[in-house]
């Protein structure tokens, strides 16, 4: 048999993988080959084999039908469409106990249909969403007048901050499982039309990095807090507004979710609140969120 050379080796890897070789190749159909995953989104640094690739098996493992989902994003994910989780992830296509947030049902969907078909509780569809006054009277202990009729828990609901007076779109799913207020009233003063620091952060000990905003000038400092915890500050940015800020900062958590990097530490671990928008530090590295963060920046706003 001949031996393949690296170029051709190179370039089928390229066509039929979609992968960028790091290293010359092994020189063994089946030894691991470093590469960088090409596909849109993914770009992370994969070990595939000539064999797999060239029997069509493909080369990244995360962009496969069956790549495995990080248990916290796929928790989180839930929360975004109605079921707080009560047990460990169980796997993609397994029945996973959760409460429905609308009315408290207990059920057990899976985690494939609600993501991919937009699954929703099935004691809700066919009894309705939940109650309307309760739905109210929840928004309203959270601080909220609503300025349009009840919908469900997952769209964004046109209503009155009653401390402020913004007009602001929190979900009801939010409200209810996650104590999202105001922006510009939130715990940490972050106004949207003041000036805003956009902060990337490390922390050593959790293996954690971390973004987040706060307004310039609040009385209390946000990075400053972080930093008596053992956060490292990494970088900051600064913005005319704290919309402006948030804006980025949404483009960045949006395009790692996507990637399937969830929170990596948990509300017991940041009982001041940030926990959503850390990320474990071996994979998600300070240069690649900061990186993250200047691709977001040359993005033209909405």
């Amino acid at each position: 048999m001949a031996m393949v050379t690296n170029d051709v080796a190179v370039a089928d890897m390229r066509r039929l993988g979609n992968a960028e070789p790091l290293e010359p190749y092994p020189g063994g159909a089946r030894k691991p080959w470093v590469c960088r995953c090409l596909n849109e989104g993914c770009g992370k640094i994969i070990y595939p084999n000539r064999n797999n690739v060239m029997s069509g098996q493909g080369a990244c493992k995360y962009c496969a039908p069956n790549a495995p989902v990080d248990p916290a994003a796929a928790a989180a994910a839930m929360r975004d469409h109605g079921f707080a989780t009560l047990v460990p992830f169980p796997g993609t296509g397994k029945p996973w106990l959760s409460k429905c947030t609308a009315v408290g049902h207990l059920v057990a969907p899976r985690y494939d249909n609600t993501t991919l078909r937009g699954g929703r509780c099935r004691f809700c569809i066919h009894r309705g969403p939940g109650d309307p006054k309760q739905a109210v009277a929840d928004m309203k202990s959270a601080g909220f007048t609503p300025l349009e009729p009840y919908r469900n828990v997952s769209t964004p609901w046109t209503s009155l901050c009653n401390n402020c007076g913004t007009i602001v779109s929190p979900k009801l799913n939010n409200v209810r499982t996650r104590g999202r207020c105001c922006p510009r009233c939130a715990k940490y003063g972050l106004n949207p039309t003041a000036p805003a620091w956009l902060y990337a952060m490390a922390h050593v000990f959790f293996g954690a990095v971390k973004i987040g905003v706060t307004g310039r000038e609040t009385r209390e400092d946000r990075i400053a807090r972080l930093q008596g915890s053992g956060w490292i500050l990494v970088r900051t940015w600064l913005f005319d507004t704290g919309a402006a800020a948030y804006r980025i900062e949404q483009i960045v958590l949006k395009q790692l979710r996507a990637q399937g990097h969830g929170p990596h530490l948990t509300a017991e671990r940041m009982p001041a609140g940030g926990w959503t928008e850390t990320f474990d530090s071996d994979v998600v590295t300070a240069d690649t969120l900061c990186r993250t963060v200047h691709e977001a920046l040359t993005e033209p706003p909405v």
